[in-house]
């Protein structure tokens, strides 16, 4: 009795997959409450602690790139819209440019699809900033004993979608190089 074989997984069915998974993550972490800032003043009189003042505010990624700017930290606010709206956007449209040319081939550029597969993942490490400016954020809030900074769920849709779209760029690249010769062959072009 022969050992049954299975035939290989198609990878750029799973590239889709994590297309749609990286666009939903991406704008439920965008567009979704993403951290919630508390301003808390209690006063002790009597032996009795007495709450003076209590303000919350939440804010999306997009919301809080809107409040730094009119706050008039636009240096800040222009870092975050770069590396957490723009980038990751554009890294989104770039992969799924390249998935499209991976799944229906016409004149396929495997060259421009190898280049821009390994400078996207090269790049995506960059998406990671922003997390580290909210965190640096966090703990520069929490400085002050009024002041605390609650992660809301969207930061971490947000996260996810950094990371699926790291995935998306490393499965990418190896498909294309795994394909690379079979590509080249069908562009009639020359492997030397």
């Amino acid at each position: 009795m022969s050992p049954v074989t299975r035939p290989a997984i198609d990878l750029r069915w799973l590239i889709g997959v994590l297309l749609v998974a990286n666009a939903v993550c991406l704008f439920v972490g965008l567009t979704g409450d993403s951290i919630t800032v508390g301003t808390t003043m209690r006063k002790n009189i009597a032996g009795i602690s007495v709450r003076l003042l209590d303000t919350r505010e939440t804010f999306s990624i997009l919301s809080s790139i809107g409040k730094l700017w009119t706050g008039g930290n636009i240096f800040l606010a222009v870092v975050i819209l770069l590396f957490s709206v723009l980038f990751p956007i554009a890294k989104l449209g770039a992969n799924a440019a390249i998935w499209f040319r991976l799944m229906w081939p016409r004149h396929q550029s495997p060259g421009w699809m190898s280049r821009t597969a390994h400078a996207l993942h090269a790049l995506g490490r960059w998406s990671m900033l922003d997390v580290f400016v909210v965190g640096i954020l966090c703990v520069w809030g929490k400085l002050g004993d009024v002041t605390r900074f609650i992660v809301e769920p969207a930061l971490y849709w947000f996260f996810v979608a950094v990371l699926v779209s790291m995935a998306n760029a490393l499965l990418t690249e190896k498909v294309i190089n795994s394909r690379g010769q079979q590509v080249a062959g069908v562009c009639g072009e020359r492997t030397g």
